[in-house]
């Protein structure tokens, strides 16, 4: 049997990964992204809304269909994507409930801890976790301590939650040897004191400022002085793309700001 896989991720799919290996143990040909190609059955793994009718498939998930099955019993086809490390979650949940996010809203009842070994690549030096909240998980620890006695580097790419910072989870930060800059993130400006006294134990990274959600420009500003000061690098995501959410970022990836006293000085200079 011929099988299609489809998806707009930019770098990977886990689920297209792990349902790559369960047809090739079945003896099918598995296909990424050809929708030229004839096939007997196909999948379409979809991250952005916008991009829902992107592809024809015969069966549909990922992030923009919340109702999706989340495949977790097999270990990610390495092959399917350009990619060198190891890919995959140690604990799935996220008990914030943020309206914003659609990690809660989606459809996998998985909140067990796993073990990097359940989908690990023995050869590859790289793991990337794309756990939704490592530190809710109450073995997280042991994750750490798996990444450690294996000499791995770590692919950072959701982050790690201030809000449940302490030093503990700091010196396992500190720790760890990161593939790249570490994440957090400060997505909501009445968090601040415990954003800020997270940002004073844990080392040096960026952090992703969600604005547009429920802050104001005032807000944003505010936000971004006080991860600067810090010795951070802010990242700006823009909650409704709009003109001037999207101004604000480029203003904030051009790093012009640097050469000034305060970010609302940068600000009025860039806007005029």
């Amino acid at each position: 049997m011929k099988v299609n896989l489809y998806t707009d991720a930019p770098y990977h799919n886990l689920a297209l990964m792990q349902l790559s290996t369960h047809h090739k143990a079945l003896g099918d040909e598995v296909c990424l992204n050809m929708p030229i190609m004839p096939c007997d059955k196909s999948y379409a793994s979809i991250l952005f809304e916008k991009n829902v009718k992107m592809f024809h498939a015969d069966e549909y998930g990922g992030p923009a269909f919340p109702d999706s099955i989340i495949f977790l019993d097999c270990k990610p086809d390495y092959s399917l994507f350009p990619i060198d490390y190891s890919l995959g979650y140690t604990f799935r949940p996220c008990h914030r409930r943020c309206p914003f996010c659609k990690v809660w809203k989606m459809n996998h009842k998985d909140s067990r801890h796993h073990s990097i070994w359940e989908f690990h690549h023995p050869k590859l030096k790289k793991i990337c976790l794309l756990n939704n909240n490592t530190f809710f998980d109450k073995q997280w620890r042991d994750t750490f301590e798996e990444i450690w006695g294996a000499g791995l580097s770590v692919v950072d790419q959701n982050g790690y939650d201030l809000r449940l910072m302490d030093d503990e989870k700091a010196d396992a930060l500190r720790r760890t040897n990161f593939h790249g800059k570490i994440h957090y993130a400060w997505d909501r400006i009445e968090d601040e004191m415990v954003i800020l006294k997270g940002l004073k134990i844990v080392p040096k990274g960026t952090v992703y400022v969600l604005i547009g959600y429920d802050t104001t420009e005032e807000h944003d500003i505010y936000r971004v002085q006080k991860i600067v000061e810090h010795g951070f690098d802010p990242y700006v995501m823009p909650y409704n793309q709009n003109k001037q959410e999207k101004r604000f970022k480029r203003f904030i990836d051009s790093f012009m700001w640097r050469k000034y006293k305060t970010i609302q000085k940068a600000w009025e200079d860039y806007k005029k």
